[in-house]
């Protein structure tokens, strides 16, 4: 009697053992392939779609970015730009200089039509009363400029 109890407790053992590795195995599968993607999002390729996804169907390497990259660049000849800091800081400048322009041409018209006139035309919904106030417009920076 004393062979069969331990026999049974040590089936259940195997079996909770069984189903405790069956659950860290699809654990540690979820949290690889969120790794994965955050390390190929990381290097500059893209998953879901074109050589990135071709890459990650076939990477079996270590999940750091530097590893990967040699990877792609040795098998599949893709080239990672190493100057992304560089060309952030150039929209940073063309969107500041881009906001500049914008206000001195808000500003500009300003000063020739005035306030009342540029906030009219832009607040009609009337074709005709647009026109009207364009038109007036005109004649008044005609008048300014003489």
């Amino acid at each position: 009697m004393i062979e069969e109890q331990e026999l049974d407790s040590e089936d259940k053992n195997w079996k909770a053992l069984r189903e405790e590795n069956k659950f860290l195995k699809e654990e540690n599968n979820t949290y690889r392939a969120k790794a994965k993607d955050s390390v190929f999002k990381e290097a500059g390729l893209d998953t879901s779609q074109g050589i990135g996804k071709a890459i990650s169907q076939v990477y079996e390497g270590k999940l750091e970015v530097e590893p990967l990259k040699t990877f792609a660049t040795e098998e599949y000849s893709v080239a990672f730009e190493e100057n992304v800091g560089q060309q952030d800081g150039i929209r940073e400048e063309v969107q500041e200089s881009q906001n500049k322009l914008n206000n001195i041409s808000k500003a500009s018209v300003v000063d020739t039509f005035g306030d009342d006139i540029v906030d009219a035309i832009n607040n009609t919904t009337n074709v005709r009363d647009s026109i009207r106030l364009k038109l007036h417009a005109i004649d008044e920076a005609k008048a300014n400029s003489k």
